[in-house]
């Protein structure tokens, strides 16, 4: 063969290697996509639109406002129970089969609203619906990136399929005002039920499954030198039987419950605060929560992308600055009502610390190994601190009268949880290094 030959065959060749890495990338990107439609509509009917039922529900059946709050506390304590269970299905069962029951037992859920009545209805269907969600959204969705990206990018695809709830709110939003204007809340619940298990249903039997082995370039030696390049090590880990020995895993556990705390109340109650704090005009108060909507898809896409360049503990301590400028701006916004701006960019920015961080965390910090059930204590955690966040900041104003006093007791569990938080990753960390270390 001459020389010539020979160029021409290594360059057909290596045009072919292209043209298959971008047709598999094609393929990563579409299963992203997916999820993100996955994010926006069932996952976006089962934890955003609720809200905007509450004035309707409570006016219809009498109920208290309290009273009524509780299916949030009580759906994060049924869904963060079942998240370690869940977790631990990954891997014996089908991927398809996961989909559909997260998003068909949280489909009913949702439907079975509109044919409560009573207090104990509503608690109970709202816990049945949160187990599906979690099971489809939380756990499902970071699995199936997972393996789709073994390696280089998981960040960024985790942060794009997440932003799919940001967008679908933007949406969901208007027809929900819409139809509970036109139709009331039970014919609206049942509308959405029926809705989120139609478009759900044919997305995962035609488009969601795993890769094939050919699709995932594992062996690829430019992703082990982009892997070094970006200061990550994949590692198998020790799994859960091990880590719920070490003390940084609880330190680690009690932090992030911690940072639920704050969250939650950031999450729930700045519309009060708005409102009957600071007397701000609705038509501002709908203007801040787009703004907040806007942000939060610059920090879910750019949190990914952020854990891949950072990692963990960078990260981390970005969205500890993000989450305490934002408390700062609303306690500053008594006296500078623009402030209030700062808290919609700011928390917006730091959705990922919520969103995408748990699923990254949990196999960078523990590991492969068990990693769907690392992941459901993670968010055991989380939704244990995230369930009693409101009414902690409720109970502090009925208490003193005041948003200033609430306001600086959620300042404080930033704070708090935070600084635990990140000790627990240099912990899990430095513990990874000589596991690595060890296994060469």
């Amino acid at each position: 063969m001459s020389l010539k030959e020979n160029e021409r065959r290594k360059r057909g060749i290596n045009m072919n290697k292209v043209t298959l890495e971008n047709h598999n990338n094609f393929k990563k990107y579409f299963i992203v996509f997916i999820c993100m439609v996955i994010q926006a509509i069932p996952f976006g009917i089962a934890q955003n639109i609720q809200p905007l039922f509450i004035p309707h529900v409570v006016s219809e059946f009498g109920f208290t406002l309290s009273g009524f709050s509780l299916i949030f506390t009580i759906g994060a304590l049924a869904s963060s129970i079942a998240s370690p269970i869940l977790g631990k299905l990954f891997g014996k069962v089908g991927i398809k089969t996961i989909f559909i029951s997260g998003t068909m037992v949280s489909s009913f859920g949702f439907f079975m609203f509109s044919r409560s009545s009573t207090l104990p209805e509503f608690y109970f269907w709202n816990a049945i619906c949160q187990i599906g969600c979690i099971f489809f959204s939380a756990l499902a969705v970071p699995y199936l990136i997972q393996q789709w990206f073994p390696k280089k990018g998981r960040g960024k695809a985790l942060g794009i399929a997440f932003a799919g709830g940001s967008i679908g709110n933007v949406f969901l939003q208007q027809i929900t005002e819409h139809l509970l204007s036109h139709y009331g809340s039970s014919i609206t619940y049942a509308i959405f039920g029926v809705v989120s298990a139609i478009v759900s249903l044919p997305i995962i039997l035609l488009f969601i499954r795993l890769p094939k082995e050919d699709e995932i370039n594992l062996n690829d030696d430019t992703v082990e030198e982009d892997l070094k390049k970006l200061h990550i090590q994949e590692f198998e880990g020790l799994g859960v039987s091990e880590n719920v020995k070490k003390p940084a895993f609880w330190i680690f556990g009690i932090g992030y419950a911690i940072v639920g705390i704050s969250i939650s109340a950031l999450s729930t109650q700045y519309a009060t605060y708005f409102t009957n704090g600071l007397n701000l005009p609705s038509a501002v108060v709908g203007i801040l929560g787009s703004l907040f909507a806007v942000f939060c898809l610059f920090g879910n896409v750019g949190g990914g992308v952020l854990f891949d360049k950072l990692g963990t503990l960078k990260t981390m301590t970005l969205s500890m600055i993000l989450q305490s400028t934002a408390v700062i701006a609303l306690l500053l916004a008594m006296n500078i009502k623009g402030l209030a701006y700062l808290y919609s960019i700011a928390y917006g920015l730091n959705v990922f610390s919520y969103m995408s961080a748990p699923a990254f965390m949990a196999t960078d910090l523990f590991g492969k190994k068990d990693s769907s059930v690392m992941l459901g204590f993670i968010q055991l955690f989380f939704a244990f601190g995230f369930a009693g966040g409101s009414t902690i900041f409720g109970l502090i104003v009925d208490k003193t009268g005041v948003f200033t006093t609430a306001w600086l007791v959620i300042l404080a569990c930033v704070v708090t949880g935070y600084v635990l938080l990140l000790t627990a990753i240099k912990m899990l960390k430095k513990d990874k290094r000589e596991l690595i270390g060890h296994n060469k």
